[in-house]
């Protein structure tokens, strides 16, 4: 299907524009299997000559039609994967960017033709299959790699190959053939690469290159990071501003972090709503977070918060609460549709969202990939965007559309729907203007397919998701958020659910006395790997004080996993420091005896204290 379309395409293009990758593959491939020096040369020779005269035509505004066909064609040169021909690699994606950037001049002549280069350029990349698409899309990252490692610079040569990737990128996503992975750089998501110094370059809006400002190149993990970096910056604003108000006398009360006191159980969301309602309007969101657990010795170094908005979560998303439901079909919250005026509580759980993800927390709950377009201001696909959340009203509507008149008529659907106004009351909405007299018919029941997908997923909680929308970004309305895809945004804040030991345990620490070869801790690793899912998430829970696994993965947790050995009393149990990722293995006798403490602590493992 993909192949038909792309030849459709083709056919619809004007002579002078039409290009056939495939066939353009072939011949050079059949040149490379000369394995002539000469073939190679002449090739190369000619392309670096052809570029050039495109460029000084584009320059004089001289124009023709084909130039973005011929440069495209270069693109097929099979040497161009070779280190020694990078540099014409580098050429070709200058000249193609140079033509997609449209100067004015070059722009008005190009039209003539009845296409300006930018949107020759564009049809001829909505010709490329996904074969194509991946196999230029792995040259110019080659590129980027290499030329990063070796010069440690970004050249004009890495500006060019990234601008088109951009390119690729926008083509691949409107047309869906590669898979979003495929745009992440290898070099520029490495951890020692300098995020800090592009996020500047990109921020300070001088308008020099940054690969923020081509964010689709880095990957989950180091949009994390920049993330990261804009949340500290603006803590350590508020730390400092805070701490200037109290050297100045300027508040008899200025306390440098967003301080929480809070008690367990039936008072904690109370406790926490009001003090946030308090920080809202005080301004004081934005300062590092603590918790105080009152009644409890606990000193807050991360732990106490990891463990605080697990509580918070589970008492937000409480049934009796009223505010969220929950499908036991799809495992999903959804917004509780009512009339009831809940606009600050939405409001504030709003805040704590953007509040756990300020501060670097993932939290344990579950919404559909819909709420993480709506919080980023992306169009929906409707009534694909149902499918997640609803799936068989979803498969209702999709039986609906391919009804007859007669079908239709007999099921007696209007433009007019229910809708629970609160307290079990239900109220008559109306799809579209007078929708109570209007009946579906097969000349709309798209029209109404749309509209109500739109109606459950917008306009039935439109109050409740503005109030949340309006919580969540006090806190995440930085630049850096928007680098996420839904997808990227919904892992940041959930974390992802599968357990990696494999990966903890290549970059666990040791310490006191403890190496990887000593028995106690070969036998704690066989017992970890044997345990089943839920038995290995309580055991992340116990050493990380969460069950979700970061953004970046378990390979990555900061600070690293450390285990200590804590003596040789078999009779105690393993305990943690949740803050700092340490664990505390006695060295017990054997492997039964590790297996049975282990599980012990993992299934008791809720409170803090002082040891």
């Amino acid at each position: 299907a993909a192949a038909a379309a792309a030849a459709k395409l083709l056919q619809e293009q004007p002579t002078w524009l039409q290009i056939d990758p495939a066939a353009v593959q072939q011949l050079h491939e059949r040149l490379a299997g000369c394995h002539s020096e000469a073939v190679r040369d002449a090739l190369l020779q000619g392309g670096q000559q052809l570029l050039l005269h495109i460029s000084d035509c584009f320059h004089q505004g001289k124009d023709n039609p084909g130039f973005c066909r011929q440069v495209c064609g270069l693109l097929a040169n099979p040497w161009l994967q070779h280190m020694e021909c990078h540099h014409l690699l580098a050429a070709i994606a200058g000249v193609l960017v140079e033509l997609g950037q449209q100067q004015p001049a070059a722009a008005a002549c190009s039209a003539a033709c009845g296409l300006t280069y930018s949107q020759q350029l564009q049809q001829l990349l909505r010709a490329w299959q996904a074969p194509e698409m991946h196999r230029i899309v792995g040259l110019l990252q080659q590129y980027i790699t290499l030329t990063l490692y070796r010069q440690q610079a970004i050249t004009p040569g890495i500006e060019a190959a990234t601008q088109l990737l951009g390119l690729l990128e926008t083509t691949s996503s409107e047309q869906a053939l590669l898979e979003p992975a495929e745009f992440y750089n290898d070099a520029v998501n490495e951890p020692d690469f300098n995020i800090k110094e592009d996020y500047k370059r990109w921020s300070s809006g001088s308008g020099l290159f940054s690969f923020c400002g081509h964010s689709w190149i880095y990957d989950p993990a180091a949009k994390s990071r920049i993330l990261q970096l804009e949340n500290q910056m603006q803590q350590l604003a508020a730390f400092e501003s805070s701490m200037m108000q109290a050297l100045m006398g300027g508040a008899r009360e200025s306390c440098p972090f967003l301080l929480l006191r809070i008690r367990r159980g039936a008072y904690l969301l109370r406790d926490t709503l009001m003090q946030i309602n308090n920080a809202k309007n005080n301004g004081s969101l934005k300062k590092p977070l603590k918790v105080k657990f009152i009644g409890e010795e606990g000193v807050d170094e991360g732990g106490l918060q990891k463990e605080f908005f697990q509580l918070l979560v589970r008492e937000c998303f409480n049934p009796e609460f009223g505010m969220f439901v929950h499908s036991d079909e799809t495992h999903l919250h959804w917004f509780h549709a009512s009339s009831m005026d809940l606009d600050t509580e939405y409001e504030l759980i709003g805040i704590l969202i953007g509040l756990a993800i300020y501060n670097s927390h993932i939290l344990e709950f579950q919404f559909p990939l819909v709420l993480y377009k709506k919080l980023m201001g992306q169009p929906l696909s409707l009534p694909d965007d149902l499918a997640e959340l609803h799936p068989e009203i979803h498969a209702s509507l999709g039986k609906l559309a391919v009804m007859t008149d007669e079908e239709l008529a007999g099921m007696g659907l209007t433009f007019q729907v229910e809708t629970e106004a609160g307290f079990g009351e239900r109220v008559a909405v109306d799809l579209v203007p007078g929708g109570s007299s209007t009946p579906v018919t097969a000349g709309n029941v798209q029209q109404y397919i749309t509209a109500y997908a739109d109606h459950l997923l917008n306009g039935a909680v439109a109050r409740q998701f503005g109030a949340f929308q309006r919580g969540f970004l006090r806190l995440c309305s930085g630049k850096a958020l928007h680098f996420f895809r839904p997808a990227e945004l919904e892992q940041l804040v959930c974390g992802g659910r599968v357990v990696d030991l494999s990966a903890l345990q290549a970059a666990t620490h040791y310490d006191d006395g403890y190496n990887q070869h000593s028995a106690a801790i070969r036998w704690f690793w066989e017992v970890v790997h044997s345990l089943d899912d839920a038995q290995q998430k309580r055991l992340l829970f116990f050493i990380t004080g969460s069950d979700r696994v970061p953004i970046k993965g378990l390979g990555h947790l900061s600070p690293p996993f450390v285990i200590s050995r804590n003596g040789n009393d078999h009779t105690r149990l393993p305990t943690a420091h949740t803050c700092f990722n340490h664990l505390l293995l006695p060295a017990y006798k054997d492997k039964d005896t590790m297996r049975q403490r282990l599980l012990l602590a993992i299934e008791n493992a809720e409170g803090f204290g002082l040891l």
